[in-house]
């Protein structure tokens, strides 16, 4: 009878055979806005410098003042700014979440808030609650503009932010940068132009670094788009005039 053998351990590296395959894609959408763009950012220009200063996290954005936010709303163009979007709205969640549900631009409300990003500015890691779909739009924005950075939803209870860190591009989009691995992406940054606009799922994180440039200017209307039964559920302030949210060509 032949002594049984301990058998070594097979050190070297042999992964079993198979195929990568990514899930759970989060689509976005970057377009244009149809509109005098300077006329829009000497708007948001003159509202911003009213705001009270002193205040570094708030001085430089309407979101918290209910009577600037409404000025904005009642400006002559921002009829055609809100179509705009609401159309793009439509369209977003019809061809990415196959809605079939007939519903117009009547159904959707618009809330909107200006910033204007200088060189002390910046904006904390957030997302937005109780919204199904955000945006923003850029009436300026330049070179030296800082970017707006998403990070990726499901790395966040993996991994945190941080598993390997390197830079990427994608091949004829000069706007966007990603960080992270193919496979892993740990964050995007795109980086306005002027007219652009940006759509994304509410629930997505992300932030406005601060820049270190001293002549620094990015102008930026942000908004959150939803259906008329979620404004019971969305709190603009107890002074706010809903009607407002109501457009029509």
């Amino acid at each position: 009878m032949k002594p049984i053998q301990n058998r070594q351990t097979n050190n070297l590296f042999a992964p079993t055979k198979g195929k990568y395959f990514s899930v759970f894609p989060t689509p976005m959408f970057h377009g244009t806005v149809d509109l005098n763009h300077e006329v829009v950012a000497n708007h948001c220009r003159d509202i911003v410098s009213r705001m009270p200063k002193g205040q570094t996290v708030t001085e430089y954005t309407t979101y918290f003042d209910v009577d600037a936010r409404e000025e904005t709303h009642n400006q002559p163009w921002f009829n055609s700014f809100a179509n705009q979007m609401k159309d793009s709205y439509i369209d977003f969640i019809k061809s990415q979440f196959n809605f079939e549900t007939p519903f117009t631009r009547h159904d959707i409300h618009l809330f909107a808030w200006v910033s204007v990003y200088n060189q002390p500015h910046s904006h904390e890691v957030h997302n937005h609650v109780k919204s199904r779909i955000s945006g923003t739009y850029y009436p300026y924005a330049n070179d030296s503009s800082m970017p707006i950075k998403f990070f990726n939803p499901n790395m966040s209870s993996v991994f945190g932010h941080g598993a390997r860190d390197d830079l990427m591009e994608i091949e004829g989009h000069d706007q966007i940068q990603y960080m992270g691995t193919n496979g892993a992406q740990t964050d995007m940054s795109f980086f306005p132009k002027t007219g652009d606009f940006l759509l994304w799922p509410s629930y997505m994180m992300h932030t406005v670094p601060q820049t270190e440039e001293e002549e620094i200017e990015r102008i930026a209307i942000s908004f959150n788009l939803q259906h008329a039964e979620d404004l019971g559920s969305y709190h603009h302030g107890d002074d706010f005039d809903y009607s407002i949210l109501d457009y029509e060509q």
